[in-house]
């Protein structure tokens, strides 16, 4: 099987779709190995040494997936974006995440509004088959663009070992993500200002995106490689992702199986993987946030509680079962 995958989000920093697509593609035991193809040089080729590349330079990755990628030969396309060339006629799977960029258009930039919105809609109903990294995304689908239940396969995101407990408890409470709107950080430092001193430091990871409130009562590391990622989880008080919408939600997960007490909002597939391994609020809900955060920063039981559950959970998401899932796809 000749397998091409769009690797567009392999290019700069692997977060999010990067990371899910790397993740599955080093997985893959198919003969010869996958080619991922992209408009631009993927420089971080971590863990995918025996994956086949290929550039084709082009000034904005949509042209070049539109233009030049339905001319790469292949058997079978995945596009891991959400998106897919509609000219190719080859037989493909495409992997949706989310659909912000449509329900939620304010919190993402212009290109990625218009570039979504041209192309989903034919994309799912050109795919062979649809994975969904959550149930909610899936419904998404069938709500908004008619997509039929069978032609949908539920492939949620992972961990690997990589991401495991540490030792000892460090003195700040810490965020993972790309520092854009739609992560809630605007809630976050709302309530982390409400929160009375002495409190512990407010640790932002994550690379610089767009349309932030102001910053200044946070530290902020900027984006970081999976060594630095991991000690930081594992030396988290407690871990805080506010996000006003996810279709997954990876950094919770991680940061779950590096035992960290995690408190994160109910959306996308965190509720399906954190169950009672973390506190749950609603997206927005501000009040709810800052009660969740200083229980957790009080109680040191039950954080105790929280780092002892929270690799258990984790363990029944592991990207092996991800790969297998969508190998089952690709074949058909």
């Amino acid at each position: 099987m000749n397998l091409v995958i769009d690797g567009r989000a392999l290019v700069g920093h692997r977060t999010g779709i990067g990371v899910h697509t790397a993740e599955i593609a080093r997985r893959l035991t198919i003969d010869p190995p996958p080619l991922i193809a992209a408009h631009a040089e993927i420089d971080d080729r971590s863990g995918l040494e025996q994956c086949r590349f290929r550039v084709d330079r082009a000034p904005f990755g949509v042209l070049w997936q539109q233009v030049l990628l339905p001319r790469i030969e292949a058997d079978v396309l995945w596009g891991p974006h959400g998106t897919l060339p509609i000219a190719s006629r080859v037989p493909a799977v495409v992997t949706i995440h989310d659909f912000t960029a449509i329900t939620m258009p304010g919190r993402h930039r212009l290109t990625t509004i218009l570039s979504y919105g041209l192309f989903i809609g034919r994309s799912l109903e050109r795919a062979q088959r649809i994975a969904a990294v959550s149930r909610a995304a899936a419904e998404e689908a069938v709500r908004g663009f008619g997509v039929s239940r069978s032609k949908i396969e539920i492939v949620p995101n992972g961990v690997d070992e990589f991401f495991s407990p540490g030792e000892g408890e460090g003195d700040y409470v810490l965020f993972v993500g790309t520092l854009e709107p739609r992560k809630g950080l605007a809630d976050l430092l709302d309530v982390w200002r409400a929160i009375p001193r002495p409190k512990p430091r407010l640790v932002l990871c994550g690379g610089e995106g767009w349309g932030n409130p102001d910053l200044a009562d946070a530290e902020l590391t900027g984006y970081v490689d999976r060594e630095r990622l991991r000690a930081l989880y594992r030396g988290a008080l407690a871990f805080v992702y506010p996000s006003r919408y996810e279709g997954f939600g990876i950094p919770p997960l991680e940061a779950m199986a590096c035992g960290a007490p995690v408190v994160a909002t109910r959306t996308g597939a965190i509720p399906e993987f954190a169950g009672d391994a973390a506190l749950l609020v609603d997206p927005g809900d501000r009040d709810g946030l800052r009660d969740a955060l200083v229980r957790l920063l009080r109680d040191a039981s039950l954080r105790r509680e929280l780092r002892a559950r929270g690799p258990e959970r984790a363990m029944l998401y592991r990207w092996e079962r991800s790969a297998t899932l969508m190998m089952e796809l690709f074949r058909g």
